[in-house]
């Protein structure tokens, strides 16, 4: 059965039969979209981190990840797409470790140093040829007033 709409006022009237009809139906999604509510990582070896063109690469040590609380609203999402066999997550994320504590207490830098480094990660995988796994490219964007803003990984 099918709902009716009242010319009068222009408000859709369903009917038992009609959500019935709806629950039944069938739907194979072609895509799926779906929030990350949470993310942690954990870096022990670290990485050599870029302060600037005037000096060395900083040894960070252990590095922490965590999902950004003030991450944009276009963050910590993604896309299933079945038929291409492809997932697209798109994660803002903060960073923290030892040598961002060392710098800003060392009274030799910036004490905004010491803030979170904040970044967009987008993941773009598509499926191994024998369906049992991905392969993941990834791309790392630091935000506007993070120590490392305008640096680029993947």
């Amino acid at each position: 059965m099918r709902s009716r709409v009242s010319e009068e006022e222009g408000v859709t009237t369903l009917t038992a039969e009609a959500v019935e009809a709806r629950r039944q139906r069938q739907v194979t999604p072609e895509r799926v979209v779906f929030r990350v509510a949470g993310l942690y990582g954990l870096c022990t070896p670290g990485l050599d981190v870029p302060l600037g063109a005037a000096t060395a690469p900083l040894a960070s040590g252990p590095i922490a990840v965590t999902i950004d609380p003030e991450a944009d609203p276009s963050c910590n999402l993604g896309v299933i797409d079945f038929i291409e066999r492809k997932l697209t997550v798109r994660y803002g994320v903060q960073a923290v470790f030892p040598a961002l504590y060392e710098l800003a207490t060392s009274g030799q830098h910036d004490p905004g140093l010491f803030t979170p480094v904040r970044m967009v990660a987008t993941d773009d995988c598509t499926m191994t040829p024998n369906l049992l796994g991905w392969r993941a490219l990834g791309c790392l964007d630091f935000l506007p007033g993070s120590v490392w803003a305008g640096a680029a990984g993947g």
